[in-house]
């Protein structure tokens, strides 16, 4: 027994899972698109042709699809990037700053440029 839902669909996006699907109503196109979607791949055919030549002897088709062991698509060493994680404006771990000096105490003077070395003939 199944759930019932309404949702809002793509016509024209289920007009195409239909037509590739085979089938004629729309429940039918959504059930074979997620049973499609969540089946496990069966690799028995491919698995069969190991040592036959035609496959690399480490080939593991199961490795396109495991994100977690992929390997960067890139030639070069990836970089360490130490940069601190900024904590969000007045949060409990980074209270706002108050000025450390009152408002009401004068500015300093400026500093004096140092005089500039005499040129050379």
């Amino acid at each position: 027994m199944g759930t019932r839902t309404n949702i809002v669909l793509d016509d024209e996006l289920i007009g195409k899972a239909m037509a590739k699907a085979g089938v004629s109503t729309k429940k039918a196109a959504i059930d074979t698109a997620l049973r499609a979607y969540v089946r496990e791949p069966d690799w028995q055919g491919l698995l069969a042709l190991a040592g036959s030549g035609v496959l690399a002897d480490d080939y593991d088709p199961a490795a396109l699809f495991d994100h977690a062991r992929a390997r960067p698509m890139v030639s070069e060493p990836p970089t360490a990037y130490n940069a601190k994680r900024r904590l969000p404006v007045n949060s409990a771990a980074n209270p706002a700053k108050r000025p450390t000096q009152p408002a009401t105490q004068p500015a300093t003077q400026p500093a004096t440029k140092p005089a500039a070395a005499p040129r050379r003939k």
